[in-house]
């Protein structure tokens, strides 16, 4: 058993979750991220980031999505490993459908996915998730919003916002993520990441007492360590 003093732990190193509807802003947020970033684009709309020298884009193939996920991830591991400050998956939800549509269209069910689909699509997400965490970068994981009506114990009702994940799966892949931001943009058209929980908003922050940040801040206490290391 390897024992380390909390005092001892100096990684900057978070994974962050940020969602909202389509068109809100969460790709656009890539351009402020401190340092170099790797983009794997499963859903092509990475075209607002034209122009960023410090920004590549790995576009993910979403139609034979099932075996070249694996191979993605196996050749960030050996060949990209400390190269990138950032990697950023955009975004999780559709590349849960395109796993999902993969396998379906390899199955017996006229291009339905299984039960036992969903159940490979749920691993393969949880574990790829638990792997990128070792790739020595910031992970930061895009995902459309949806919503439900939520029932407290006390029988209250409220309508509840939070990342469109397989439902069997997310507590467990927002309980990786040390930062659950959503975005939304205020009267002024700034926009900006709820950091802190509602009873209407899956939200949280583990790296600081944030609880909200400017879109362009999401990584400020990243980028603030990174300047004093250069400094």
């Amino acid at each position: 058993m390897q024992i380390v003093s909390a005092s001892d732990i100096t990684t900057d190193i978070a994974t962050y979750l940020i969602y909202g509807p389509p068109g809100m802003g969460k790709t656009s947020t890539i351009k402020y991220f401190p340092g170099k970033t790797l983009v794997l684009d499963v859903d092509r709309t990475t075209r607002v980031l034209r122009g960023n020298e410090n920004i590549d884009i790995a576009y993910v193939d979403n139609s034979n999505t099932w075996e070249v996920w694996e191979k993605l991830i196996l050749d960030l591991s050996k060949n990209y490993k400390g190269v990138y400050d950032n990697i950023v998956v955009d975004n999780i939800s559709e590349l849960e459908r395109c796993l999902l549509s993969d396998l379906g269209s390899k199955g017996k069910n006229k291009g339905v996915p299984s039960q036992g689909d969903y159940q490979y699509m749920q691993f393969r997400i949880v574990n790829s998730l638990r792997y990128m965490k070792n790739l020595g970068a910031n992970l930061i994981w895009t995902a459309w919003e949806t919503d439900d009506l939520y029932t407290d114990s006390s029988g209250q009702q409220y309508n509840r916002s939070y990342p469109q994940i397989n439902k069997k799966i997310m507590n467990n892949v927002l309980g990786l993520c040390d930062v659950v931001g959503r975005i939304l943009v205020n009267s002024d058209g700034e926009r900006g990441f709820v950091l802190s929980a509602t009873n209407s908003t899956y939200a949280k922050n583990q790296l600081d007492d944030r609880k909200g940040c400017l879109q362009s801040e999401l990584l400020a206490t990243t980028q603030t360590n990174q300047l004093r290391g250069e400094n």
